[in-house]
């Protein structure tokens, strides 16, 4: 293993020190294909004995832990998702096997009065009901006074993003002439 690693392989190991394949002491089967987890706790090994395709997970202490199984498809190589708990393996016909735990989203946790249905429901809400200030919304409106005449010729300058704050109205500028010589070259 050291020595895969030392020769660029980030995570995969095929072959041992004597560059033969893989194999278990116990059933003398032979790996196709192993390598790390992405935190280097766990190793994974696929194996194609009979024409199953057949992964092993072993922990750092070499001690199994986890085998999973699909008939047919004999595995070439494999790979385990840096972040998460994810194997992928390619199969001899060139099909890609995912292999993932299942998750199953509970919604109870969200809120303690949280229902879950088993069908979609219309619900019908008020008017203001999700309104982030519904009442003093009202309120404003209501002190609005629609009959008065609104100015629409006179001109505020608005001076928040100007730095020259109390300077005048003038215009400012630097006149520029190209020069005849850097036009002739």
């Amino acid at each position: 293993m050291k020595e895969c690693l030392e020769h660029g392989c980030m995570n995969c190991i095929s072959f041992n020190r004597k560059g033969t394949l893989l194999a278990d002491a116990i059933t003398n089967l032979q790996w196709n294909a192993a390598c790390f987890s992405g935190n280097g706790e766990w190793i994974v090994g696929g194996s194609a004995t009979e024409g199953e395709h057949r992964l092993q997970i072993w922990d750092k202490a070499g001690r199994p832990v986890k085998s999973l199984q699909c008939p047919n498809e004999a595995p070439i190589d494999l790979t385990w998702h840096p972040a998460e708990p994810t194997i992928a393996t390619i199969s001899v016909s060139g099909i890609v096997y995912i292999w993932a735990k299942v998750h199953e989203e509970k919604w109870r946790a969200f809120a303690p009065d949280f229902v879950e249905l088993e069908e979609n429901e219309e619900y019908i809400e008020q008017e203001d009901e999700f309104d982030l200030n519904g009442k003093e919304e009202k309120a404003q409106e209501a002190n609005i006074d629609e009959d008065a005449d609104i100015d629409i010729e006179t001109y505020e300058k608005n001076t928040m993003f100007s730095d020259l704050e109390d300077s005048v109205d003038e215009i400012v500028y630097l006149p520029s002439i190209p020069s005849p010589d850097a036009l002739d070259e």
